[in-house]
This record gives C-alpha cells, sequence and structure tokens, in this order.
C-alpha cells in the first residue's frame, strides 16, 4: 500500500523541463557612434520613423532651421491624406487658372525652382505631385495647396494638425507650403521621421523613387537628387534657398522590410551635400543591416523529463530583425502543451515566434513508473 501511495504522489507531481537553446545569437556589427561627424549643419538617422541618432554641429541641442524645399514632404503627405488615390491612380484634375500661372510667373522672376504652366491647362494630381517631389516646383506646390485646401492658411493649420498627430514637435509651417520662405523650419530629427512616411506611403515612394517623368506643358523632369539609385537609395529630396539652408538632403532607402532615413542639412555647397550625405549612408549600411537569427524549423528549445529525454521544440517560421550594436538579450519560452511561442527581448524591443513541440508522452508509462 505505501508503494501505491508513493508512485500515486510521484506522478501527480511529475514536472516537464522546458529549457531555452542558447544557441539564439543577436549579430553585433557596430555602435551608431562610430558614424561620421561633419564640421557643419546637423543630421539625424531614423529606422522605421524613430530617430536612433542625431548630431548637430558644435551643440548638443538639435534646434530647428529652415527646411528650403525639404518641406514639400509635408506637404505631399497633407495632399495625400485630404486627396489621396491608390497606387496605379492618377488622382484628380487640377485645371490651371491665372492665379497659378502667377505663381509661376513670379518664382522665374524670383530666382525659385518652379516648372513651366499655361492658364487653361489640366494636370492630374500625380504628374503635379511629381512636378514638386523630383523637380522641386515652388508653383506647384503653392498651386496645390491651394487647390488641395483653399488657403496657406487652411494648409498650415491642416499640416500642423497633422505633425502633433504624428508627434512631430519642432517643425513650423511658415508662410508658404514650398519651403521658398525662411519661416518654414525643422529639424533634422523631425525631418527623417516625416521623410520615413513619404516612403511609407505607396504613392510618394514611387514618385521619389522616379529619375525622370514627362508631365504636360514643362514636359520632360529630372530628380533633383544625384543619389537616386546609388548604394540602394530610393529618394526622398533635396532643399536649398542659400546660407539660411545651406544644402539640404533627405535620403532613403530600405533594409529588408525596414524603412531607414537620412537627412544631412546645412551643407556649403551640393557637391559635398551629396557626397557627405553618401558616405553617411554607406557607414550606415555597414553597421545597420537586418540579420536572421531564427529559421522556421530551428531547434529554439526542448521539453525535457526523465521518462522522454529531450523533446525538440522548433520555429514555425523565420525572424528577421535589424542589429547594429551590442545588445542586451533574454529568451523566454512560454508553452501551453505542443504550442506557444519564444519571446526574444533586445534591449527594450520584443519579438515573438510562433513554435511546436513535438509529439512527447506528458506522463510516463506504467513500465517507465
Amino acid at each position: 500500500i505505501g508503494f501505491l501511495v508513493w508512485l500515486i504522489i510521484r506522478v501527480m507531481t511529475i514536472d516537464i523541463t522546458l529549457s531555452v537553446n542558447e544557441k539564439i545569437l543577436i549579430p553585433e556589427l557596430g555602435s551608431l557612434n562610430d558614424l561620421p561627424s561633419y564640421d557643419y549643419g546637423d543630421n539625424a538617422v531614423a529606422i522605421d520613423g524613430e530617430v536612433v541618432t542625431s548630431k548637430e554641429f558644435g551643440t548638443d541641442v538639435i534646434s530647428p532651421r529652415p527646411t528650403a524645399s525639404t518641406a514639400k514632404m509635408i506637404l505631399a503627405l497633407a495632399v495625400m491624406r485630404e486627396k489621396g488615390f491608390s497606387l496605379g491612380e492618377t488622382g484628380e484634375t487640377i485645371t490651371i487658372n491665372t492665379e497659378m500661372y502667377s505663381q509661376y510667373v513670379y518664382y522665374v522672376t524670383h530666382g525659385g525652382s518652379n516648372t513651366r504652366v499655361m492658364v487653361g491647362e489640366e494636370i492630374s494630381e500625380y504628374d503635379a505631385l511629381v512636378s514638386i517631389l523630383l523637380a522641386s516646383s515652388n508653383n506647384m506646390a503653392d498651386t496645390m495647396t491651394v487647390w488641395a485646401f483653399g488657403s496657406i492658411d487652411n494648409y498650415r493649420e491642416y499640416a500642423t494638425k497633422i505633425l502633433n498627430e504624428w508627434g512631430i514637435a519642432n517643425t513650423t509651417i511658415g508662410v508658404d507650403a514650398c519651403g521658398f520662405d525662411e519661416s518654414t523650419t525643422s529639424t533634422a530629427e523631425d525631418l527623417v521621421r516625416i521623410g520615413a512616411k513619404v516612403m511609407a506611403e505607396p504613392v510618394l515612394a514611387e514618385i521619389v523613387a522616379t529619375k525622370n517623368y514627362a508631365v504636360p506643358v514643362a514636359g520632360e523632369l529630372n530628380n533633383t537628387n544625384q543619389l537616386l539609385c546609388i548604394s540602394r537609395i530610393a529618394g526622398i529630396k533635396t532643399g536649398f534657398i542659400g546660407d539660411a539652408s545651406g544644402y539640404c538632403l533627405i535620403s532613403g532607402y530600405t533594409e529588408g522590410e525596414h524603412i531607414i532615413t537620412v537627412a544631412l542639412l546645412g551643407a556649403p555647397t551640393r557637391a559635398k551635400s551629396f557626397d557627405d550625405s553618401l558616405y553617411l549612408v554607406e557607414a550606415l549600411q555597414d553597421l545597420v543591416q537586418e540579420r536572421e537569427i531564427i529559421k522556421a524549423g530551428e531547434i529554439v528549445g526542448y521539453y525535457d523529463s526523465w521518462w522522454t529525454g529531450p523533446v525538440k521544440i522548433v520555429a514555425d517560421h523565420d525572424l528577421k530583425i535589424l542589429a547594429w550594436e551590442e545588445a542586451n538579450i533574454t529568451k523566454e519560452i512560454v508553452m501551453d502543451g505542443k504550442v506557444g511561442q519564444v519571446k526574444i527581448k533586445v534591449n527594450n524591443t520584443e519579438y515573438t515566434v510562433n513554435v511546436t513541440a513535438d509529439e512527447y508522452a506528458a506522463n510516463p508509462s506504467f513500465g517507465e513508473k
């Protein structure tokens, strides 16, 4: 009888040990502190719209500066929210009136970037956005502002509202929407976040990745971004209005499923803006890479018991993450019977992979007891 009581207690208190395979590793590539610094302006990097590093020459505080034409990114995003259309469509039609033509004349006579228009011309919303983002057309930016929002004041209110919604707090919309006036200001940190939103919007992402495109009246337009298609760069926007802004460039590319944006503001020459931006992007690509750390079918842990031995727990799908510096890593497997998840926390970000255990006996057979 005593043996039977012992046996019953033993069966009721059987424990299955769950262990994690410690071979799950995060690659260490380097530190973002290794990125180059410049003796002018400021720069910032964002991954999926989150700023990961920023620097300003000569100070620890990133302060707003005139955006120049990088402000057109905000206008394009606002237009797509207010009068959006899908990839493959051309949106609504804008008919050029005398006021819109006078805007073209203004920028021609004042040295601002422009695209030729004619009174009575009909241009699609898509072609207007191409004019703004490729050729940096100030007059078409003014035209779209009035067409979509009624006035610059209405646009300013609308754009400020969506910037606040996105938590972008250091950008001010000035007296125009094109950035020709110095009153529109922002920071490198804000502009990389705005640039990420442009890259995430399919229509705008297609436009900024286009080298040249023909529109009515103005003809073929060339992208002002000379880095396009070099080192995987897929946009985004140039800007310059003189010494107040210096030469500005927001660049974007993808690393796996991730959008990476880089801002370099205040360069002393256009050539230096392109050269230093490219150097910064290429240094970043060496440091920040997507790596596969778990493969589908890989063993991530075990059930273990004295009657069955190790029972494999395998990943149901791949896990790829961006890695760039030494990380604090914790791993945990949570199982409910033969299904569950492996949770991997890298610094403050948690990733999960669904896992499945092989068949196993939850209790030992009588012979094993």
